[in-house]
């Protein structure tokens, strides 16, 4: 799906943002090598749309033209593919652009500019793709208004030494969509993260310190939102669904939510069960290869002072159960005192499941009622089922 959209932006935007009758878009390889030798001119003035306009003319990308197009058009906000949660962002206020997905391998770009102490622009345009390999390049130009002209600064964080940074290191920039402080995040050393914090002086950001960088690894706790005294089922799949969880694998279950509170039908395909009064949410996304399955339950603890929140996703293609990078099942443990839910791995409930010799995948299915889980290993001879029932602090066997 990513893949056929991202050929239909290519395809619009060759067509209707240019006039050559030939376009090609750069390799940013090729442009990591190229562009801080090449002066832009002709740039009638220093705002944001006519200087990304004419950097997206000199090194084209889908990304630019992404941009360009969105801006057209006067959208702060434009969603290219609700599949990847592809998504345009144009804060003209703040001087900043951006286009991203919700994590998954594609590129992506961003761009913001300065107003520099002697009257001129910093332009900074970021442009990355995470795989094949994975690259980041960092263009930033200096816009002079009499000569209207974007002249390549390439040394423009030279302040801090890199060290051994090589080709296609794992070290990310973040332009400020707010503020004037670039970051810089380095995952290159052996003692974890840091981030670099480039700050500005009026003419350029000038490094400013290093600290150990502090990154969401996916067991941050989980703000649940409610009205009354107690949570229910869609209190739970909200928030685990909230814009701050960016597990693509979920994008389906996040769009069928959305046509759910918004009282609309789902899609051909898709199906949603929501049953609040047995704590369950089904989910079943299917098309004539693969079906996806969510489930997500709830039960109580028996200090009735915590909830245990379980949520599946399993993905069956050509009718049998594969893995794949997000197959699975979490547990969370909500709190009522603090109104949030951490993640809890199976040795704190008592899961202790070994599977079958020559298995070759996993899947789960939630009850609607009642309080067991069924396991289902996929081996050569066939299906194997164990089962585990919530006994108010931990799971049995059965």
């Amino acid at each position: 799906m990513k893949k056929v959209s991202i050929i239909m932006l290519l395809v619009l935007f060759s067509g209707t943002l240019y006039a050559q009758e030939t376009y090609k878009y750069v390799f940013l390889e090729d442009l990591d090598k190229q562009w801080a030798t090449k002066p832009i001119n002709n740039v009638i003035n220093g705002s944001l749309g006519i200087m990304l306009e004419r950097f997206d003319q000199t090194w084209p990308t889908w990304m630019l033209g992404a941009v360009r197009n969105t801006m057209e058009k006067g959208l702060d906000k434009e969603v290219l593919d609700q599949e990847t949660s592809l998504t345009v962002t144009v804060d003209t206020k703040n001087g900043y652009v951006c286009v991203g997905d919700g994590g998954t391998d594609g590129e992506y770009m961003s761009a913001c500019y300065w107003n520099r102490s002697n009257g001129h622009k910093l332009l900074a345009v970021l442009l990355g793709k995470p795989t094949d390999p994975c690259i980041e390049v960092l263009c930033t130009y200096d816009y002079d208004p009499q000569k209207k002209m974007l002249t390549p600064e390439p040394d423009i964080l030279k302040g801090y030494r890199w060290g051994d940074k090589g080709e296609y290191n794992q070290i990310f920039c973040n332009l400020p969509k707010k503020g004037k402080d670039i970051t810089v995040d380095d995952w290159s050393g052996d003692d974890g993260p840091v981030r670099h914090t480039f700050t500005w002086d009026g003419m350029k950001p000038v490094y400013s310190k290093t600290e150990p960088y502090e990154y969401d690894d996916g067991l941050s706790p989980i703000t649940v939102r409610f009205k009354g005294t107690q949570p229910n089922v869609k209190d739970f799949v909200t928030a685990l669904l909230a814009p701050n969880e960016t597990d693509e694998s979920r994008n389906g279950l996040r769009q069928a939510w959305d046509f759910y509170k918004n009282g609309m039908k789902q899609i051909p395909g898709d199906d949603l069960i929501v049953d609040v009064q047995n704590g369950y949410v089904g989910y079943v996304s299917e098309d004539e290869t693969s079906r996806q399955v969510i489930e997500c339950c709830y039960w109580n603890y028996a200090d009735r002072r915590h909830k245990l929140v379980a949520i599946t996703n399993d993905l069956y293609m050509d009718g049998k159960a594969v893995v794949g990078q997000f197959t699975g099942i979490t547990f969370y443990k909500y709190d009522n005192a603090t109104r949030q839910m951490k993640v809890v791995f199976d040795d704190e409930l008592g899961i202790n499941l070994e599977a079958p010799s020559g298995t070759d995948a996993t899947s789960h299915a939630l009850p609607r009622q009642g309080k067991t889980i069924v396991y289902s290993y996929y081996t050569p001879s066939g299906k194997v089922e164990k089962r585990l029932t919530w006994d108010g602090s931990k799971f049995i066997k059965q």
